[in-house]
């Protein structure tokens, strides 16, 4: 396809296969090419300048401190603390016992095996004290449920910590992981000693270690996330303000990037 010289606007033809221009002699590879890769050179500096405010913020409330980074620490205390078991359960019949000890393995495994949501749900309609003990069972659940997607959502917040209102929602997340936490356990509690004297030969459930260390793990997020407000130390900005300007235009006196602290307190 025909194109044009960019020096002297002569049109090209097919034909003309030299890498000069048969007019003006320019090379037409290399025509300008300082200017083209100083522009580009611009662009990507421009862009750099752009995004460091955000590298310097993620920087700052994940290892800027020591405080930081035990508050990094915590946050992947709940998930850790779902490891672990927070209950127990029993069946007993004739010629037969079993005991589950129950945490998140086994509770995805029984889910995706066994789990027959409307089989639980027609039992929840169903009428007398049966049915009121299946609700509660589908609330504890349903809570458990919650309290993993705030977990997973304080993970991805971490990362926008540093930024406006950063500790705000992680504080609010992690409450509301703390309600859902205490909201299983309660519920779990409740369906235990319901369906405990239910049938009371048969059934039986307690709690185990995991059951205390769920809330107090959201417990500490709070508590660590109060000392961080009250306590963090601001975020140290990179000045790239010289990267924002175009090349030729700049204060090469000023070239070396220094650092700025500026307060980022809520």
């Amino acid at each position: 396809m025909a194109s044009y010289c960019p020096k002297c606007n002569y049109k090209l033809s097919l034909i003309d296969m030299s890498p000069e221009c048969p007019v003006c002699g320019v090379n037409l590879l290399y025509y300008n090419m300082e200017e083209t890769l100083s522009k580009e050179a611009d662009k990507a500096e421009y862009q750099h300048a752009k995004f460091q405010p955000k590298l310097d913020r993620l920087k700052s409330g994940n290892i800027g401190s020591p405080l930081a980074v035990a508050r990094l620490v915590i946050m992947f205390l709940p998930l850790l603390v779902v490891l672990v078991p927070f209950g127990k359960v029993s069946v007993t019949f004739p010629f037969y016992h079993k005991e589950v000890t129950l945490q998140i393995i086994s509770l995805i495994n029984n889910f995706f095996n066994d789990f027959d949501f409307n089989y639980y749900l027609s039992m929840a309609k169903a009428p007398g004290e049966l049915g009121g003990i299946f609700t509660v069972l589908l609330a504890s659940l349903l809570c458990y449920a919650l309290a993993l997607v705030f977990m997973l959502i304080n993970l991805i917040n971490q990362f926008m910590i540093a930024a406006k209102k950063g500790i705000a929602r992680s504080l609010t997340i992690a409450f509301l992981g703390l309600a859902s936490e205490i909201g299983f356990l309660v519920c779990f509690w409740i369906c235990c000693n319901k369906l405990g004297a239910f049938v009371p030969d048969v059934f039986s459930g307690s709690f185990v270690l995991g059951g205390v260390c769920y809330p107090l793990s959201f417990l500490l997020e709070i508590i660590i996330n109060f000392v961080y407000k009250k306590h963090g130390p601001p975020v140290k900005y990179t000045d790239v303000s010289q990267l924002l300007i175009p090349y030729e235009q700049r204060d090469h006196s000023k070239e070396k990037i220094q650092d700025v602290v500026i307060s980022n307190k809520e």
